[in-house]
Formats: structure tokens, C-alpha cells, sequence
């Protein structure tokens, strides 16, 4: 059918069924197919058929109800079966309905000038086949008028999206139990904007008091929930203007493999943001990972990151913030807003902090090494509350703040006489030469923390670099201080917020500008392990780190 329409007008309790076998229905002015009446559309791709569906450049009345796809329903859609079908929404959307979008069979392919896929009051998607190329969302679910509708729930396939907008959208939680995903977005991470930052070092317009102005503006991230967002599974390459996984409530990583490079945040969440398992590998982000609390109780983590690796925000900025004189939180800290670290391993780089909580920070657990700054307001471990140790694993090649005296576990603050180049080999070991802590740094640095649940107060350890012994020390208290050199610790070493590398104060920051590079529209071949020809480290507001601090391994 070259101009023509199939019409579904039923009761409004009817089941309809179409099987599709082997059609081309395309239609100039309209839907091809338009159900403007039926309680369900079942579309049966009958097994081994290629079906195309198709509608041309006409306009239609600005209404929620108006029939604007190549396939629209008014009610719910369902579509299932095992051979192909092919959709083609010239000027609107790909396949839309009002109601729910069921998809439990075949292989579909849609190209549409907006949404792919829209089904308002939900998606839900079971073990297909999905290749979408969409001018605005890949997947959308829009209802926000009902709490129980508006979702998105994916439950195995296989999809490739690349969207002009957000890649999977839910306007209240979107569930995903797994799948192998490859998500482009916006043009990916190299066509994201320059962060602006004041002098302290926040960043403007990517906070929660502009949030929601944010996201009724484009929006061009991965994974969108506006409320809880819950991953259990699934395998995830993602290449995103904006953050890669969001939610503007909470989130929850259960499991799952990550390869993600985009333009701002690897996971936001402007709520509480929970890690319990899975492999996150984010070589290219503004900021690794940031929710109002994170808190991390399990799985592989590896993070290079402009600003911050991880960071517990409440999202303001400026004066807002609390900041006084000479930095100083004029602000009591909010129990809310925290790290939590109980399990895990973090493998972290930072061109700002390592860790960053505009609350308390908790190490309870898990293995975290992090090259940072080694300066007092930027380094490994910033924080405007305390830090409490209990369990775990820490080494760092930059500045940690000290530990609360409510810490039951032991702290090692080492500063060194020189600045320490990036690549050089940093262990702790016993008294009986046994190695307890040990990495290699990316960056160059003047100061380190450790922490191990080997410690014990009244023991001696060795530090070494390079397999060099610098200094035997005895740990006395919760927080043990000393230079390398055998001398007092120099703390207040790199307090200038300009000398990135940590020596002294002076010097200037690293300059900004967006990563560089063209975006053919393809997503780039990946290993998920080392950064595609063309991708820095960096993202959003910084090309690379600055030139003493080395470049970050993969």
C-alpha cells in the first residue's frame, strides 16, 4: 500500500490482532496505522517476514491526543511474533500510544524524526530485538499525571539507540533486569558543553536548584528516571552528551557491566544513589558519580574524572553553599547528604576530589585507591563534615583530610619533602616485610593517606616508593601525621588552589574547554576497557588533566 491507512476503530472492550506477514503499508498524510479505538492492537510479525511501516511529512493540530507516528493507538499496543518490522516516522514519532506499549517478540527497527518509542502510560520490553535512531527520545514514557504510570520497564534484548535526546526516558521509575545495551546521545560526549566555574570551583548550572529548569529543557541523557531508577543487570556501553544513568529521585545499581563515557556525570541521582555489585568502567566523565548520599556496598569501580570521582552533594552553588571567608562552610552539615563505603573496590581519578562530601564521609569496608590533588580544599578526600574509618582499604597519591577521633580503625597521614611523579610505585608494609597496601599513582603528589584493617595502634610500618624505604613509623593514635623525611607533617602543603600538582600554592589552573573532536553520528568501536581514539579523559569543562599530574591509566 504506497498512500493508504489501515484503521482500527473497535468497542472499546476489543481485542484486535494483525498479523503481519510480509507487509508495506505507507501512508502520505497519516498513521499508515491508526487505532483510534480498541481496549488492545496486537501487532503478530509472523516468523521469517519483513514488514515496513511508514508515514509521510504532514502536520498535525499541538494536542496530546493528536495521531502524530507512522503507527499510533489510542489505547494499549502489544507486539509480538518472530519476524521484523521496519518503521519510519518522517516528520513525528516512530510508534506511539496512549496508553501502555507492550514488546515480548521480533526484531524492530525504528528511524523517526522524534520518539522512537512512546507509550504514555508505560514500556514495557521483554527479550527483543531493538535498533532505534530518533531525533528525540529512543524509548519514552511521558504520563505525569498518574504515580503509577509513566514507566519504563526492560526485561532482557538487545538495543541499539541513538538519540537526539534522552536514549530511555521515564517520566516516574524505570526498571532494568537486564540486556546488552549500546546508547548514543546528543552526539555524544565530545559535543557536550564547557562546564562554567567561579573561582572556588563550582560549577554552574548543574546543580538541583536549576535541575528542574534543566529538565524541561533538552535533555540528552542515557538512562532518565524521574523517580526511583533500578538497574539488576545488563550489559551497558554508553556514549551521552549529558549523564549517562539519572535519576531526579533515587537509584539503584544492583549489578551489571558499565563502559560510559559522557559529558557530565557517569550516575546522578538528586536523591540517595546506591551501588551494591557490578563492573563500572567510566574513563570519560565531568563527574564519575554524585547523588545527594552514595553510598557503595559492593563491585568493580574505575573512575577518571575532571571534577570529582564521587561526590555527596546537595547541589547548590556560590554563596548558597555556605561559603565564607576563605573558603569556610558557614553551614551545619547535613546528615542527609554522605559517602558511605562498605564494600567494593574504587579505582578513582580526579582532577578535583577523589571523594567529596558536603557531609560526613564513611569507610567501612571495600578497597579505594585514588590519585587527587594534594591540596587542602582540592584532594583525594575532601569533605565538609568528618570522615569516620571502621573497615577497608585506603591509599591515595594526594591529600586526605583526618579522621574523625570517633574512628575505630587507624589513619596514616604521610606528607612528602618533594613532589613524588606520577607512575611511582607507593606500598605500606609490616614490620615483617609483608605488603598491606600498594598502587601505583596517576598523578604526581606531595601528600597520601592510608588505611588499612590491618593496622593496629602500637605497630610499626614502612613506607616505600618505588621499592624504596622512606620511613618507618609508629602508629600512636586513630591519626598518625609525619613526613617521609622522618619530620613533622606539612599538612598545609599545596593550599594555593592553583598548583594542581600539590608543591606549592601559585601557578594556574588547568584551562577549560570542551573535548575536541567531530561526532559522525556512529558509535565508536569500544573495548570497554581503553578510551576510543578521539575521547579524553576529561568531559565536560576540562580537555585533560593538567600537564604534572600525568595522564590517567585505562
Amino acid at each position: 500500500m504506497n498512500d493508504g491507512q489501515v484503521l482500527v476503530d473497535a468497542g472499546k472492550d476489543d481485542v484486535v490482532r494483525l498479523v503481519l506477514n510480509g507487509v508495506t503499508l505507507h501512508c502520505e498524510t497519516a498513521p499508515a496505522i491508526y487505532a483510534p479505538q480498541a481496549a488492545t492492537v496486537v501487532f503478530i510479525l509472523a516468523d521469517g517476514t519483513e514488514n515496513a511501516v511508514s508515514d509521510g511529512d504532514y502536520s498535525v493540530v499541538d494536542s496530546d491526543d493528536a495521531p502524530d507516528a507512522a503507527i499510533f493507538a489510542q489505547d494499549c499496543l502489544s507486539i509480538t511474533g518472530g519476524g521484523m518490522l521496519n518503521v519510519t516516522g518522517t516528520k513525528h514519532h516512530g510508534i506511539r500510544t496512549q496508553d501502555t506499549l507492550v514488546i515480548t517478540g521480533g526484531a524492530i527497527s525504528v528511524t523517526s524524526a522524534g520518539d522512537a518509542l512512546r507509550g504514555r502510560d508505560g514500556v514495557a520490553v521483554r527479550g527483543v530485538s531493538l535498533t532505534l535512531n530518533a531525533g528525540g527520545d529512543g524509548i519514552q514514557s511521558n504520563n505525569n499525571e498518574d504515580d503509577a504510570k509513566g514507566f519504563v520497564v526492560i526485561d532482557g534484548g538487545d538495543f541499539v539507540i541513538q538519540a537526539g535526546s534522552d536514549g530511555i526516558q521515564a517520566q516516574s521509575a524505570l526498571t532494568v533486569y537486564g540486556g546488552t545495551f549500546r546508547i548514543a546521545t546528543g552526539g555524544g560526549s565530545s559535543n557536550a558543553p564547557t562546564h562554567e566555574e567561579d573561582f572556588r570551583g563550582v560549577r554552574g548550572g548543574q546543580n538541583s536548584a536549576t535541575a528542574a529548569a534543566e529538565d524541561e529543557s533538552v535533555s540528552m541523557k542515557a538512562l532518565k528516571a524521574g523517580k526511583l531508577l533500578t538497574i539488576t543487570d545488563g550489559n551497558f556501553t554508553i556514549d551521552a552528551e549529558d549523564d549517562a544513568v539519572h535519576s531526579n529521585d533515587g537509584a539503584r545499581i544492583r549489578g551489571g557491566s558499565f563502559a560510559i563515557k559522557t559529558g557530565d556525570d557517569g550516575f546522578h541521582a538528586n536523591g540517595a544513589l546506591e551501588i551494591s555489585d557490578g563492573e563500572i568502567n567510566i574513563p570519560t566523565c565531568y563527574e564519575g558519580i554524585e547523588g545527594l548520599s552514595v553510598t557503595i556496598s559492593g563491585g568493580e569501580i574505575s573512575v577518571a574524572a575532571s571534577d570529582d570521582a564521587i561526590n555527596a552533594a546537595g547541589g547548590a552553588t556560590g554563596e548558597q553553599q555556605g561559603f565564607g571567608p576563605m573558603g569556610q562552610d558557614r553551614f551545619a552539615v547535613d546528615g542527609d547528604i554522605f559517602i558511605r563505603v562498605s564494600g567494593g573496590t574504587l579505582d578513582l581519578y580526579a582532577t578535583r576530589d577523589g571523594l567529596d562530601a558536603n557531609g560526613n564521609i564513611f569507610l567501612e569496608g571495600g578497597t579505594i585507591k585514588i590519585s587527587g590533588p594534594s591540596q587542602g580544599m582540592e584532594g583525594a578526600i575532601d569533605l565538609d563534615g568528618s570522615m569516620f574509618v571502621t573497615g577497608g582499604e585506603l591509599i591515595t597519591a594526594g591529600s586526605v583530610l583526618n579522621a574523625s577521633q570517633d574512628s575505630t580503625q587507624p589513619l596514616l597521614l604521610v606528607s612528602y619533602a618533594e613532589q613524588q611523579p606520577s607512575g611511582s610505585l607507593i606500598a605500606i608494609k609490616d614490620a615483617d616485610g609483608n605488603s598491606l597496601l600498594e598502587y601505583t599513582a596517576k598523578t604526581s603528589f606531595t601528600l597520601s593517606g592510608f588505611t588499612s584493617k590491618s593496622f593496629a595502634i602500637g605497630e610499626t610500618y614502612s613506607l616505600f616508593i618505588n621499592s624504596e624505604k622512606r620511613v618507618e613509623v609508629k602508629l600512636e593514635s586513630i591519626a598518625t601525621s609525619i613526613g617521609d623525611d622522618g619530620g613533622e607533617y606539612n599538612g598545609g602543603r599545596g593550599m594555593g588552589r592553583g598548583d594542581w600538582g600539590g608543591a606549592t600554592g601559585g601557578g594556574t589552573r588547568p584551562a577549560g574547554g570542551r573535548p575536541q573532536g567531530d561526532w559522525n553520528g556512529e558509535m565508536p568501536e569500544w573495548d570497554g576497557e581503553t578510551p576510543p581514539e578521539g575521547f579524553t579523559p576529561g568531559g565536560r569543562g576540562r580537555t585533560a588533566p593538567p600537564t604534572d599530574a600525568g595522564t590517567p591509566e585505562a
